[in-house]
C-alpha cells in the first residue's frame, strides 16, 4: 500500500522527481531549439547567442551533473522526510532553491570542462524543474487526499498523553489527510487522567499502561505517539517495549517542555538521539548568506569609504587630544566579548566620568544614555549626528565580531542588570544597524521598548527584513534622524 510516511511513498517521490528531471531536459533542449526556429520567423529579437545549438550528445553531460546535484540538493533539503514532503511552502522552497543550485552546479561543470554549450538550455531545463518538481508534489498529495479518503491506506493511531500538544496533533493530523492517519483514541498515565478527557469526547480512552497495553492486543493500531509525558516518563519505556514486542511504531513529541517560542529538533550523534531547543532564528541557512553579505558588504564599504575615513582620522585627532579610535568591550554573539570600534567621538577619559553624570540619565533601565552629554567633542557631536563615528565596526563586521543588521552590542554592565528574558537578544550577532535605530532611537527612553524592538527583529528575523532596516537606515544617516 502507498504510504507517505513509509518507503514506499520516498521511492514513488524519488522515481517520478528523477523521471521529471529527465523529462525537463529534452523539453528544454527541444524548446530551445524551437525557439531559435520562431525567433528567425518572427523577428523577435530574444538573444541567444548563436542560431544553432550543439548536437544532443554534447548535452549529456547537463544531464548527469543534474541528476547528481538535483538528488544531492532535494535530500539536502528534505525533500523526502515523510512529515514534511507535502507542506506547500517547503515545496516551493525545495524547488526553487535545488534549481537555483543545479544551475550554478551544471555552470561550474561547463566551466572546469571548458564545454561551450548553450547556458540558456540549462536556464530553461532548471526553471522548467522547478515548476515541475512543484506540479509534482501538488499533484501527489492530492491524489493521496483522494487514495486516503477511501480508506485504502488507513493507519490507526493510539496518542498517549492528555493536554494542549495531543490536542494540536490530531488537528494536524485531520488537515493532513495526505499521510493517512487516523487517530484511534487516547491514553494517559496520569492519575487525575479522567478529567481530562472532556475534549477528547467521540474517541476511545484508555486510563493506564495497563489498558494501553491491552488495547494495543484487542485494536489494529499501527502507531503510538506519546505526547505531554512529563509527569510520566517513567512509565513510558514499558510501553514502548510492549510496542516493540508487537512491531508497533512508536514516536516521542519531541516538545517535551512548554518553552514559548523554542522550538525542537532530533538528530543523533553516533547512535545517540538528541533533542534539540532553540529560539529564533534558530541554525537556519539563511544565516549563511547573512554572513557572505556581511563580509563582502564590509570590504567594499571599507574600500568605498576609505578616503571618508581618513578625512575623520584626521578631524578627530585634531579636535582634541586622545586616540583617534575608541576601544571598548562590548557583548556579542551569545555573551561573547569583542572590543568594538568607533571614531573617538568624546574626550579622552569620558568614561571615567560617566558615574558622576549618572543622576542626568534620560534613559530607564541599564543604559546610560544622555541627549546633551558634555563629555561629547564638538566634531563629535557631528560625527555621531550621522552615525559616522560607527564605521570603524565595518572591521568589526568583517571579522565576524558583529553584522550589518543586529541588535547593538551592549557592554557588560549593562548585561549583567538585564532580566533573564533580555539576555535572548543575545542569541543574534550584534549590529551596527538594527529595528531599534530606524525606529526612532532619540524618542525612545524606555529601556523595555528597546529591548522590545530588538526581540521583535529576532522573533522575525529574515533577509528581506534585513534588506528593509538597511534601506531605512540610509535616510536616517544622510538626515541625521535620531542621532544620539
Amino acid at each position: 500500500m502507498l504510504r507517505p510516511s513509509g518507503a514506499s511513498t520516498n521511492k514513488l517521490a524519488l522515481l517520478v522527481d528523477n523521471v521529471l528531471v529527465i523529462a525537463a531536459f529534452f523539453v528544454a533542449y527541444y524548446g530551445r531549439r524551437s525557439l531559435i526556429d520562431l525567433d528567425l520567423q518572427f523577428h523577435w529579437g530574444i538573444p541567444f547567442g548563436g542560431e544553432a545549438l550543439a548536437p544532443l550528445s554534447d548535452y549529456y553531460v547537463v544531464l548527469f551533473a543534474a541528476i547528481i546535484c538535483f538528488n544531492l540538493s532535494w535530500s539536502a533539503l528534505g525533500a523526502y522526510v515523510p512529515s514534511k514532503m507535502f507542506e506547500s511552502s517547503r515545496i516551493f522552497r525545495i524547488g526553487i532553491l535545488s534549481a537555483v543550485l543545479a544551475f550554478f552546479a551544471i555552470a561550474a561543470v561547463l566551466f572546469l570542462l571548458k564545454l561551450d554549450l548553450s547556458r540558456s538550455v540549462v536556464l530553461i531545463f532548471c526553471g522548467l524543474m522547478a515548476v515541475f518538481f512543484v506540479v509534482e508534489r501538488n499533484l501527489l498529495r492530492i491524489f493521496l487526499r483522494f487514495y486516503n479518503t477511501q480508506r485504502r491506506n488507513i493507519r490507526y493511531v493510539l496518542i498517549v498523553g492528555l493536554g494542549d500538544q495531543s490536542l494540536k496533533l490530531v488537528q494536524e493530523i485531520k488537515r493532513r489527510p495526505e499521510l493517512g492517519l487516523e487517530v484511534l483514541g487516547f491514553g494517559s498515565l496520569e492519575k487525575d487522567a479522567v478529567n481530562q478527557v472532556l475534549p477528547l469526547a467521540g474517541y476511545k480512552f484508555f486510563k493506564n499502561a495497563d489498558e494501553i497495553k491491552s488495547a494495543l492486543k484487542e485494536y489494529p493500531i499501527d502507531q503510538v505517539m506519546f505526547s505531554t509525558i512529563r509527569k510520566s516518563i517513567e512509565d513510558v519505556e514499558d510501553i514502548v517495549i510492549a510496542c516493540s514486542e508487537q512491531g508497533i511504531k512508536t514516536t516521542i513529541c519531541a516538545d517535551l517542555f512548554s518553552v514559548g517560542l523554542a522550538t525542537s529538533e532530533v538528530t543523533f550523534f553516533g547512535d545517540i538521539p538528541l533533542i534539540h531547543y532553540e529560539t529564533p532564528p534558530g541554525e537556519r541557512w539563511e544565516l549563511t548568506i547573512k554572513r557572505g553579505i556581511d563580509l563582502v558588504g564590509s570590504i567594499v564599504l571599507m574600500i568605498v569609504s576609505a578616503p571618508l575615513f581618513a578625512i575623520l582620522a584626521i578631524g578627530t585627532k585634531l579636535d582634541s587630544a586622545g586616540p583617534v579610535i575608541f576601544k571598548q568591550k562590548r557583548v556579542g554573539l551569545n555573551g561573547r566579548l569583542f572590543s568594538m570600534y568607533k571614531f573617538r567621538s568624546m574626550k579622552d577619559g569620558a568614561e571615567r566620568e560617566q558615574e558622576s553624570l549618572q543622576d542626568k540619565n534620560e534613559m530607564a533601565g541599564p543604559v546610560f544614555k544622555i541627549k546633551d552629554d558634555p563629555r561629547v567633542t564638538p566634531f563629535g557631536k557631528f560625527i555621531r549626528k550621522f552615525s559616522l563615528d560607527e564605521l570603524p565596526q565595518l572591521f568589526n563586521v568583517f571579522r565576524g565580531d558583529m553584522s550589518l543588521v543586529g541588535p547593538r552590542p551592549p557592554v557588560p554592565s549593562e548585561v549583567r542588570q538585564y532580566e533573564r528574558r533580555y539576555r535572548r537578544r543575545l542569541s543574534m550577532r550584534p549590529g551596527i544597524t538594527c529595528l531599534w535605530q530606524v525606529s526612532g532611537r532619540n524618542e525612545i527612553k524606555d529601556f523595555d521598548t528597546w529591548m522590545r524592538l530588538d526581540l521583535q527583529y529576532i522573533d522575525t528575523w529574515s533577509l528581506l527584513n534585513d534588506l528593509r532596516i538597511l534601506f531605512k537606515t540610509i535616510p536616517a544617516v544622510l538626515f541625521g534622524h535620531g542621532a544620539r
